[in-house]
């Protein structure tokens, strides 16, 4: 099943935009709750569980900052034994984050908590990805897929 789906994510996926920042993801398989927010942009910051992309054009910057429930199944860090965390991402990648948005309180305040539940990839190590190779790698747990229609 898993490479039944990565089949149609490859073929379904990118005509991500090169132009726009923050959009709506592709029509696709996506879990049941999933909003259909996607960033793109170059990663500039990373921790353990939390990654920073950055998104410049003209004199306009953007920033999204997200955090990672759990690791991504990219097949390189799968080789290893274990699935990619944002540190294994190298500053400078060009990547499409795919995310929820949940809100939680923190010191008696609300906060905004950008939630990834997969990543693709346009730049990797200084490559681009041609449109027919790019991949979604999924970072959730959430095995329930259905067809979701966001164009």
């Amino acid at each position: 099943m898993k490479e039944i789906l990565r089949s149609m994510t490859a073929i379904v996926f990118f005509s991500i935009i090169a132009s726009a920042q923050y959009a709506s993801a592709p029509n696709n398989y996506y879990p049941a709750d999933y909003t259909g927010s996607i960033f793109t942009g170059v990663v500039t910051e990373t921790s353990d569980n939390q990654i920073t992309l950055t998104f410049t054009k003209d004199s306009k910057t953007d920033t999204f900052t997200g955090i990672f429930k759990i690791g991504c199944s990219v097949p390189a860090a799968q080789k290893s034994g274990r699935l990619m965390t944002p540190l294994d991402i190298p500053k400078g990648t060009v990547m499409t984050a795919f995310f929820d948005t949940n809100t939680k309180k923190v010191n008696g305040k609300k906060a905004k908590e950008n939630s990834i539940i997969a990543i693709a990839f346009d730049i990797w190590q200084g490559q681009k990805i041609p449109a027919d190779k790019k991949m979604m790698y999924w970072c959730t747990d959430s095995r329930h897929l259905q067809f979701r229609a966001y164009h």
